[in-house]
């Protein structure tokens, strides 16, 4: 089983379009492949409706999960909180406002049945020409620097380290102490993933552009949480400091 984890955060007008947007989508790809799914939604202490809508589309659907947090705690949180109830052997994170398609999820599918990777990370940054809607030149240089740090300290080749749309064995995620309570989570994660000897690939997908709501993302407070990482995969590299 595939456990789909979606974090949410004041997303509406998302989440009530997810019997139009999410769960026809995956479907097919479930099929394809055999498998089953379950949703993993995670409420983040939203104040709008986002919380009544979820708890609408776990009456309606029989796999559908929903795990409140009274207070808004953090992205990071809500990724700990989603592996929490989780039962899958594998596990496919997605953002809210669905920016990384569901349809890709059928990419990530085909990799880890190709390799057996304990990880297929999703890259809106691989191809030549960067696939991703994203027009802010501050916003890639920002992605794209920091995952140049990102290769240099772990010693790999990846092109996106910070980015949501991954496939896991959850037993590889099981064997990590995770501590990240924001955006930064995702950086945390492949990191320890590569210094623990973990197989992780990359491929190529689009990143498109958010229709409904408003991204979350502090820009200056996430420089400042990835540079933490990169001082803590440095300690671990270079000076022998177990984090795990």
């Amino acid at each position: 089983m595939i456990s789909i984890i979606i974090p949410l955060f004041n997303e509406e007008e998302n989440a009530k379009r997810y019997p139009q947007t999410l769960f026809p989508m995956v479907e097919p790809i479930l099929k394809q492949y055999n498998e089953t799914a379950e949703y993993v939604l995670v409420d983040d202490g939203s104040r709008d409706t986002t919380l009544a809508v979820l708890n609408t589309l776990k009456a309606t659907y029989q796999n559908v999960v929903v795990a409140p947090h009274g207070i808004n705690k953090g992205l990071g949180v809500a990724i700990r909180t989603g592996l929490s109830h989780s039962h899958g052997d594998l596990v496919v994170m997605l953002d809210a406002d669905l920016t990384y398609r569901p349809q890709d999820i059928a990419k990530l599918l085909a990799a880890y049945r190709d390799t057996g990777a304990d990880c297929i990370s999703g890259s809106p940054y691989m191809e030549k020409e960067h696939t991703s809607e994203i027009s802010s030149p501050f916003r890639i240089f920002i992605s794209k620097s920091s995952s140049f740090l990102y290769r240099k300290l772990l010693r790999d080749d990846l092109t996106c380290v910070s980015g949501i749309f991954r496939l896991y064995k959850k037993e590889a995620l099981d064997s990590l102490t995770l501590e990240s309570n924001n955006y930064e989570i995702f950086a945390e994660i492949i990191a320890k993933l590569i210094l623990n000897g973990k197989d992780v690939r990359e491929i190529g997908v689009k990143l498109h552009t958010r229709v409904y709501g408003e991204s979350k993302l502090n820009v200056k407070k996430e420089v400042i949480n990835n540079l933490r990482i990169l001082c803590k995969i440095f300690k671990s590299r270079y000076l022998g400091r177990k984090w795990n």
